[in-house]
């Protein structure tokens, strides 16, 4: 089977965050976004001993046509001739970014270009639950009253900017998010408004109360099928990676209630990428996402989350995402790779291309009909022309 010619093709990244407002980085900086280690010493020095790192430093050293041996400090010097939004721009447009899902969440609406400043191409927004729900709980005394404000605020997700919601559970508590009793869920309440009332804020680490929250959430989204996309598996130090299986997630897909929610696994479930696959298998609402940027493994580790997703997982319930903040040379990297590389992996002719599909509604409208290189791959809408995904 002859490989793909996908290069042309426009890149829809299912889940990313907002590009930072300077991106003029000393080394250190530059370094230190390569890698989840929270530690000083692993930001400046072992995260250029990885596979991923040199590989990031070879391409974009080749993209601003800088000479070898590959040097960081001229690969920030050619970055810095351009404004932000110059390089952002010059970026998307070569990697044929034509949309992104961006989740709002992380890094501060503060540091981040406005929608003005970024290449033409569609954007939706994703609503991290969260950081709403810590907010609704330093707002409010009774639990009942943070209840009935987060179904209120939910009301109507599409017409206040939303398209869909992002739960960072699995970084709090755990992805098994399990039924509490009522009592359980006001004593944990009650621990976390304690926690208010000395630090003023609240991280919610309280599994009965989040769980319970975020059960609110999931009703919200199923009825008006919206998706919400779940961080599963590989993350900073800060994820307990043995209650990050997206098997904990189990539960949520087999309630009939949040069958209208599509419910999406972030970063290739790394290293649980076979059980993620197996969900996305035999589960309607199940979508598998294939990060290329984040985690940061090597060509062969990628190669083999994609041909174990690909192996179980329907072609048309993989998406592509890059999960990038703050630099713009890495969604350029992340999606020039995505669609040259599987073409050209050795031994392997893959059947789908995984890159942009998405499960998120309104997006990529102006690829629908498009042609994938040699014609027979083609775009189509699933679930009532709202999710457009590439099948075979």
């Amino acid at each position: 089977m002859p490989a793909l010619d996908l290069t042309d093709l426009p890149v829809v990244d299912n889940h990313c965050h907002g590009v930072d407002r300077d991106q003029d980085l000393d080394v250190a900086d530059w370094r230190s976004r390569c890698t989840e280690a929270p530690h000083a010493w692993a930001r400046r020095a072992d995260a250029t001993d990885t596979a991923c790192y040199r590989r990031l430093v070879r391409a974009a050293a080749a993209f601003h046509d800088l000479p070898e041996p590959y040097d960081e400090a001229a690969l920030l010097a050619a970055r810095a001739i351009r404004s932000a939004a110059q390089l952002t721009r010059e970026l998307f447009r070569d990697a044929g970014i034509a949309g992104l899902v961006v989740d709002t969440g992380y890094p501060e609406p503060d540091r981040v270009l406005g929608r003005a400043a970024l290449p033409d191409g569609e954007q939706v927004e994703l609503l991290r639950v969260e950081l709403l729900l810590q907010d609704l709980v330093a707002r409010h005394d009774r639990l009942d009253a943070v209840v009935e404000d987060l179904r209120d605020r939910l009301g109507d997700l599409r017409a206040s900017g939303w398209a869909g919601l992002k739960s960072i559970v699995g970084y709090r508590t755990g992805l098994d998010v399990a039924r509490w009793q009522p009592d359980e869920a006001q004593a944990a309440f009650v621990r976390a408004r304690a926690e208010v009332g000395t630090t003023g804020q609240v991280r919610l680490g309280h599994k009965p109360l989040l769980d319970t929250l975020l059960h609110v959430a999931l009703l919200a989204a199923a009825s008006q099928e919206v998706p919400v996309q779940f961080h599963v598996g590989y993350g900073d130090p800060d994820v307990d990676l043995r209650t990050a299986s997206p098997l904990g997630l189990r539960a949520l897909l087999e309630e009939p209630a949040y069958r209208g929610a599509p419910i999406v696994l972030l970063h290739g479930c790394w290293p649980y990428v076979r059980e993620g696959a197996f969900l996305a298998a035999v589960y309607e609402n199940a979508y598998l996402d294939l990060s290329y940027g984040i985690p940061f493994l090597s060509l062969g580790e990628l190669t083999s989350m994609t041909r174990a997703a690909m192996g179980a997982a329907p072609f048309a319930k993989l998406m592509y995402s890059s999960c990038w903040a703050a630099s713009s040379t890495r969604w350029w990297w992340t999606a020039t790779w995505t669609r040259r590389r599987p073409g050209t992996s050795r031994g392997a002719s893959w059947a789908a291309r995984p890159g942009s599909c998405t499960a998120l509604p309104g997006t990529c409208r102006d690829a629908a009909g498009r042609s994938a290189g040699a014609g027979h791959r083609r775009w189509r809408r699933d679930r009532a022309g709202e999710l457009p995904v590439l099948c075979p």
